[in-house]
């Protein structure tokens, strides 16, 4: 039978919160407007070029400032949601985020479009540290996987509106007018969030004692933790394939299947995205359930999912079958996701949990200021005609996620046990 404890903002049980799946819909919203925003960029980038009269390497050079910028901005505002009012941080995020995207809409040229890109970077790197957060105090060990999952299957479904939606308007209305729609859908949200999204109790941590921990001692805190530095390796290597390959891939298709923006949207997301979702689904549940026997559960469940998407990705660099392809992308969705969702589950078992939302942000950090290199070194490569087929890139992706999985087999086996936490 489940133990309730009275909080001053209602009823704690076994499970959670009385109100946390209102309370995750709401993050479920937020997080697929976050994405949307983030990720329309990958799907219009021929008339983008077109029109503002850009290289390869600038168009890759805003890739890369997103990711970089982000990462930068999550150290020090991952540390606000450990300190302030999460629904503050989260609300403010999004607003000012929105208006940023709709700025890119009104760009002239590559330095305002970079300019406006960096600001939607540094503006929503707050978001998902507050979501963080949130989650983890709404929420227990019982179901946090489960939870994440059905959270972050707002990621798929704002992928397959920002490629194929988000297409169709730019075939149509143009690529600026794309963006001031999804922006002002981005509004509402907020006013939405506003309206409906409460700020939950801190749990399991001494608030006086967490507020009292300077930003040194809090990464200090988490950043001597050896499970968590193989966690950011690891996080590093597998995210970065997995945004370049959303990056890199519907270009490819322009390309290579000579279509218009909005078949190569549906073509590059639909297919990983029925992955992701399967993915989520199953990663969430099979990773609850091995760690009722088996303190490494979640870390196998993510071993598992690389395991399924390094031969995935193999096939879509070798073969040219669009079947083949497609069929791999469903493949690399379920093993990519089987991944993500346990990132943050893993996470808040190995560091204090007054630290959560500054090793969310960490997290990002390591993995945005290491990765974004690569879409440098692929934009100039190809400006000079050494890289002509992008599937040579896909092939790198392979021995990526390879050292990936031997990172996180390493950690489930040496550092563990001394390093997690108890619930």
């Amino acid at each position: 039978m489940s133990s309730i404890v009275a909080t001053p903002n209602g009823r704690l049980d076994d499970r959670g919160v009385h109100d946390r799946w209102f309370i995750l819909s709401l993050l479920f919203v937020n997080y697929f407007t976050l994405y949307m925003h983030r990720y329309i960029l990958n799907y219009i980038q021929p008339p983008i070029r077109a029109e503002l009269g850009l290289s390869e390497f600038q168009l890759n050079t805003i890739a890369a400032a997103f990711q970089f910028f982000y990462a930068f901005a999550a150290l020090f505002v991952g540390y606000l949601s450990d300190r302030h009012r999460r629904r503050t941080v989260l609300i403010w995020s999004l607003l000012l985020s929105t208006l940023a995207f709709m700025g890119m809409g009104l760009a002239q040229g590559f330095w305002d479009l970079l300019a406006m890109r960096i600001l939607l970077a540094i503006t929503q790197a707050a978001n998902v540290p507050a979501i963080a957060g949130i989650m983890a105090d709404c929420f227990t060990q019982r179901n946090r996987s489960r939870a994440v999952s059905v959270y972050l299957l707002s990621s798929p479904f704002s992928v397959v509106v920002a490629g194929w939606a988000g297409g169709w308007v730019a075939d149509e209305y143009g690529w600026r007018n794309a963006m001031f729609a999804f922006g002002t859908l981005g509004i509402a949200v907020v006013v939405g969030l506003y309206l409906c999204l409460r700020e939950p109790d801190r749990i399991q941590r001494d608030v006086d004692r967490s507020e009292r921990m300077s930003l040194a001692i809090t990464l200090r805190a988490v950043l001597s933790v050896p499970s968590f530095l193989l966690l950011a390796v690891a996080y590093l290597l597998a995210s970065n394939v997995w945004q370049q390959l959303n990056f890199f891939l519907p270009l490819h298709v322009y390309e290579h299947y000579q279509t218009n923006l909005a078949e190569a949207g549906r073509l590059s997301t639909l297919a990983p995205q029925i992955g992701t979702v399967i993915g989520l689904i199953v990663g969430g549940w099979l990773a609850d359930r091995w760690t009722r026997h088996w303190i490494g559960g979640r870390f196998g469940v993510q071993i598992l999912g690389l395991v399924i998407a390094a031969p995935a990705v193999l096939v879509i660099a070798l073969v040219d079958s669009q079947l083949m392809i497609q069929l791999a992308l469903v493949l690399c969705g379920i093993g990519i996701w089987l991944y993500i969702p346990n990132l943050w589950a893993t996470t808040f078992e190995v560091v204090n949990p007054a630290a959560r939302s500054t090793a969310i942000g960490l997290l990002n950090v390591i993995a945005g200021l290491l990765g974004s290199w690569p879409y440098l070194v692929v934009g100039w490569l190809r400006d000079e005609g050494v890289i002509r087929d992008l599937r040579h890139v896909f092939l790198v992706f392979v021995g990526v996620l390879c050292v990936a999985i031997g990172t996180l087999w390493y950690l489930v086996g040496r550092t563990l046990a001394r390093d997690r936490q108890p619930d």
